[in-house]
């Protein structure tokens, strides 16, 4: 069994137990992030079996109805295609789906799993709150919570009654962490209050709005790092596996005094393409260390650097690469 049908069976087991425990029948359903993933989301619309729906409802996304994040029940085939193993011809689609899913790039991360007495309706109606906020001077922006890298950064800027009222409807949620870890919500499962008597879209500060900004930047850097040297880092590297590489060479250019967008994309992208370590090499560690006092951008403080280092530090990793790959 693999990891992802391995936490769909736990999630249902608590779901049985909560609701054992409860005297009432409990529903678990997928939050499913369908952005540039067409393809996988027709066949479960063509499924009559699956009870699903958009949390884009009532929002002006909604006419992107092909695209849209959908809120999918798990349904009996789904639960029995669990226990019975996958290789059943009769698999469910819902499975069919999650085996998909967690073959694409970053796939795991479209998945979040819920587990609320409120029924399906109730359930889109409530999350279809959260996908917008606007800041006090009337900028508004999405939140792409369906992306459960997106959903851990807002659980650490909002606020505590924020987060109660998020996850109000809930009893659990959880979702894969960038780590690997999986984390865990808890909620009362009760229906909230009326949005009809709540700011729209959702009240954000511009300590919320930065702080989000801030958790954003790796992800950012990797995007450009990847436009700037695709010839050099290919089609392959997963964008997770760009990220953590990125966040090490973040916080080695911190380190070194690095502060500015300009610098730290010079820094991390050398740190990717040359050598993760370059700034080891007796010829740039005494430019590094004057850098920090100098007031001068990156490349400057380095452009005394002979090209034949450079070379031999990318030699070096290459040499590197290919023995561990032995």
């Amino acid at each position: 069994m693999s990891g992802w049908e391995e936490r769909l069976n736990d999630t249902l087991a608590q779901a049985e137990r909560l609701g054992s425990d409860a005297g009432t029948a409990l529903n678990t359903y997928l939050l499913v992030d369908f952005r540039g993933r067409t393809a996988l989301a027709r066949p479960v619309k063509a499924c009559a079996d699956l009870s699903y729906g958009s949390v884009w409802v009532g929002t002006d996304l909604a006419v992107y109805d092909e695209i849209a994040p959908l809120l999918i029940e798990v349904d009996d085939l789904t639960r029995f295609g669990l226990w019975r193993g996958r290789a059943d011809p009769e698999e469910s689609e819902l499975l069919r789906l999650l085996g998909r899913l967690h073959k694409a790039d970053g796939g795991e991360f479209a998945v979040t799993h819920i587990v609320s007495p409120l029924t399906l309706t109730e359930l889109m109606t409530h999350f279809a709150y959260y996908g917008e906020y606007v800041l006090p001077d009337g900028r508004e922006y999405y939140l792409h919570f369906y992306d459960s890298r997106i959903l851990d950064r807002a659980f650490q800027v909002w606020t505590d009654a924020e987060q109660k009222r998020f996850l109000a409807p809930v009893q659990v949620m959880r979702y894969v962490r960038r780590d690997g870890s999986v984390a865990q919500w808890t909620g009362p499962g009760v229906k909230p209050d009326a949005a009809s008597g709540l700011s729209r879209p959702q009240p954000f500060s511009l300590d919320q709005h930065q702080a989000l900004l801030d958790l954003d930047y790796p992800d950012k850097l990797a995007v450009q790092i990847r436009r700037i040297y695709l010839g050099v880092l290919g089609s392959g590297l997963r964008q997770d596996e760009l990220y953590g590489r990125v966040l090490e060479q973040m916080a080695r250019a911190r380190s070194h005094g690095v502060e500015t967008e300009r610098d730290m994309l010079d820094y991390v992208a050398w740190g990717i393409t040359i050598s993760p370590r370059f700034d080891e090499h007796e010829a740039i560690l005494p430019a590094l260390r004057a850098f920090k006092g100098q007031g001068e951008g990156l490349s400057q403080a380095l452009e005394h650097v002979p090209d034949a280092v450079w070379d031999e530090l990318l030699r070096a990793e290459q040499e590197r690469e290919q023995r561990s790959e032995l």
